[in-house]
């Protein structure tokens, strides 16, 4: 399920499709990513999440998360540039009379950290998805991000220690 694009006060959170699908803004696009997606940022993502340094791994890391997942661009509402992503998923085992679960993902350039981007990311984002009917939002954070698990709390986010592993804690919001 893709969320409609969205803005907060100080971001505007587009689909990444129609910049993959023309060649200039996928380079664009590219470019930018390769300057956002340094080792501190990928540091307490997944392997799968990982850069890799050979030549072209940007290209190859965006088409692996566009076969995976719904991607958005984050960029500053006032025309500045890319500051990050988010990322959606379908829930890989969606409990079946459950409501839908889509797993959720974010990250953001360095110079966006310890500015309250990532809480306005989320807000925005349950606001996207409100009238979109009941679903569940989930993350996982890795436990050396514990200002990661700050921000799900504080958009609502609950911890379930039952789904939840030594290296990383998952939480749940409600949405609809």
């Amino acid at each position: 399920m893709t969320p409609p694009d969205f803005t907060t006060a100080r971001l505007s959170v587009r689909d990444w499709r129609p910049a993959l699908a023309d060649p200039a803004a996928r380079r664009a696009l590219e470019a930018a990513l390769a300057g956002l997606l340094t080792p501190p940022v990928l540091a307490p993502l997944p392997p799968a999440l990982q850069l890799d340094t050979a030549p072209g791994a940007v290209a190859a890391w965006v088409q692996d998360r566009a076969a995976e997942a719904e991607v958005m661009t984050v960029a500053a509402a006032d025309g500045g540039g890319l500051v990050g992503l988010l990322l959606l998923a379908a829930d890989p085992d969606p409990a079946p009379a459950a409501d839908p679960a889509l797993h959720l993902g974010y990250l953001l350039a360095e110079t966006a950290w310890g500015r309250g981007l990532a809480t306005e990311l989320l807000a925005g984002l349950v606001a996207a998805l409100s009238g979109r009917g009941p679903l569940r939002l989930r993350a996982g954070v890795d436990r050396t991000n514990p200002a990661s698990a700050r921000v799900l709390v504080k958009a609502g986010f609950v911890a379930l220690p039952e789904l939840s592993a030594a290296g990383a804690a998952m939480f749940e919001r409600r949405v609809g």
